[in-house]
């Protein structure tokens, strides 16, 4: 799927009452690689961080654990978690995802682990 990083933001943001900002991008340190937060505004718990790498955008989403080692046995696109703990994330290679339903699944199920 070909999404824009703000096309991303305001996918996984839809329908949500949502914060989106950037935490972990500091001048100072000239970060190479710029990360999106999107909160769950109610309790301000991340549930989506998106960034670009090696010309591919990525979504690190929450996940419960038996769900977790599932989906990375089953689908090339995505891995244990890149930036927070491997056991409770896991990293979705956006362009090599099959579907929109499929990634609005994925977000969903990231969005309610946070309420």
């Amino acid at each position: 799927m070909k999404f824009t990083r703000d096309e991303l933001i305001k996918f996984a943001s839809q329908d949500k009452l949502v914060i989106v900002n950037q935490p972990f991008n500091n001048p100072a340190h000239h970060n190479r690689i710029i990360f999106d937060a999107i909160r769950n505004a109610k309790n301000n718990k991340i549930y989506a961080l998106i960034y670009e790498k090696d010309h591919s955008l990525y979504l690190d989403l929450k996940c419960r654990i038996e769900q977790a080692d599932n989906l990375i046995e089953t689908s090339t696109y995505i891995t244990p978690g890149q930036h927070f703990d491997k056991q409770h994330w896991i990293t979705v290679n956006v362009n090599l995802v099959n579907s929109q339903s499929e990634l609005r699944q994925l977000i969903n199920m990231s969005y309610r682990l946070t309420v």
